[in-house]
């Protein structure tokens, strides 16, 4: 008798990318299913890269009631555009489809609308069609397409090397630190416009995203969408590689750290307990370090062979890297799964 197992998205990546190899279909394919989180086409003399991501269902900002249906549209467009920019690709185009529940207002589609129109004008990306449905339930999607010139712009999942430096974008845990200090009414009211902000106004390293790539320094890349330890596992896992992080060195906004202090959290473990800062990893070459710093990126670890992946405390001790980040199937509410994430990347 077969045994039916509850459905859980995050772990069909590797059994759909059985059914479609990209070495199937020879050079045009860089990268098909699972190979990065983009696919990646040679197109004539062109690199296309095309990307989509659903909004969840219950976004961080609408469960703690400091966002409305334009932080939907924000966060979708932001959302989209952080994995484009985890690769090297210039932003070009977006796609986006609104499935609206019956009863929905058009004033309720008008204000998703307005805030992807001012998230897409902020990076002059414009929106290029789409579709509009009515369902059981609200749900947001967008699809990004980007391109670059030639191979060498690109870094991807799958392309890291055992030498590499591990480098993240900007600082990660202001999005945990954000919905902990809000949730549980621990942020000082001088503070909250920091925290709504943090939630509701993404900021994504776009320049750095296009610097990195013209220089062609980049091997490995993955946006941090799920949480530290949860990417650099997918980042290891397709690159088959390992990985070294010194927690001292994951770079934690003030703010941040001073809520992870008094939850008595060490800072670095908020990186581990979910994405929603709109970063990305990347990996290069150690000769590449002072051009890396100019450009305010900050190394963390370094890629090892095999298929280690560690985490060196602050004492010099090491333990194996928390695997932890958001899960749809754990089905808990976002202020929940963050501080249990962020307890379990503590103690483990």
């Amino acid at each position: 008798m077969s045994i039916r197992r509850e459905f859980d998205p995050d772990a069909m990546p590797a059994w759909l990318s059985s059914l479609w190899p990209s070495s199937r279909y020879g050079p045009f394919v860089i990268a098909g299913v699972n190979d990065d989180d983009c696919a990646v086409m040679k197109w004539d003399s062109q690199f296309v890269i095309i990307t989509t991501d659903y909004l969840n269902s219950s976004p961080i900002a609408i469960e703690l009631g400091v966002g409305g249906l334009d932080v939907l549209g924000r966060l979708v467009v932001a959302a989209n555009l952080a994995d484009l920019l985890s690769t090297g690709a210039i932003p070009r185009a977006l796609l986006i489809g609104v499935t609206m529940h019956r009863g929905s207002t058009t004033e309720d589609f008008k204000q998703i609308m307005k805030g992807i129109k001012r998230e897409a004008d902020k990076y002059g990306v414009p929106v290029v069609g789409g579709d509009t449905k009515l369902g059981r339930a609200l749900a947001v999607m967008g699809v990004a397409v980007g391109s670059v010139q030639n191979r060498q712009e690109l870094f991807l999942k799958n392309a890291a090397k055992p030498g590499d430096t591990v480098w993240v974008s900007g600082p990660i845990g202001a999005c945990s630190a954000a919905v902990l200090g809000l949730a549980r009414g621990i942020i000082p009211p001088t503070q909250r416009h920091w925290a709504i902000r943090t939630l509701t106004r993404p900021s994504l390293p776009i320049v750095q995203s296009r610097k990195a790539a013209i220089a062609h320094v980049g091997h490995g890349g993955i946006d941090v969408s799920d949480g530290l330890g949860e990417d650099l596992y997918r980042l290891c896992h397709a690159s088959g590689v390992g990985v070294i992080i010194d927690a001292q060195n994951i770079p934690v906004p003030p703010r941040a750290a001073a809520i992870a202090a008094v939850l008595d959290l060490p800072a670095w473990a908020l990186a581990f307990a979910s994405g929603g800062d709109f970063q990305f990893i990347m990996t290069t070459s150690a000769r590449c370090k002072k051009f890396m710093k100019e450009l305010d990126f900050h190394p963390i670890g370094c890629v090892v062979a095999g298929h280690r992946q560690l985490l060196r405390l602050p004492n010099g001790s090491k333990r194996p890297l928390p695997r932890t980040g958001h899960r749809d199937v754990r089905n808990m509410s976002f202020q929940e799964e963050i501080q249990c994430l962020a307890r379990e990347a503590a103690n483990a």
